[in-house]
């Protein structure tokens, strides 16, 4: 499985946050090498930078995704209404995005096909 402390220190650069911020999140963490881990082709790869990516990128995605209190950017009190900006999750799925490009080499493909009849 990929190296925890390795992801948390590539998560510590994508939130911009400290070490010690990151206890908050360590299920989304741990959800996410044991995720990205299980689709891994080659277990020998399981330390490699680009894969190190794709834990601290899935994780900060899950991560976003939870935190509602930074997405509303207005807010009315009568007929209740709010506004949600989606720049945070546009970014956490960017970098996703990127991660999962960089990585295509070394995950397992998801698709189905007939090798034979």
């Amino acid at each position: 499985m990929t190296d925890y402390s390795l992801v948390e220190n590539e998560l510590v650069h994508i939130l911009h946050c400290d070490a010690e911020k990151l206890g908050e999140y360590e299920s989304y963490i741990n959800n996410a090498v044991a995720c990205i881990s299980s689709h891994l082709k080659d277990i020998k790869n399981e330390n490699d930078s680009r894969v190190v990516r794709l834990c601290a990128a899935k994780a900060y995605y899950q991560i976003v995704l939870s935190n509602n209190e930074d997405d509303i950017t207005s807010f009315k009190a009568g007929d209740v209404s709010y506004t949600r900006s989606l720049s945070s999750v546009t970014r956490a799925m960017a970098i996703l995005d990127a991660a999962k490009s960089d990585c295509s080499a070394l995950i397992k493909s998801s698709s189905f096909s007939f090798v034979a009849v």
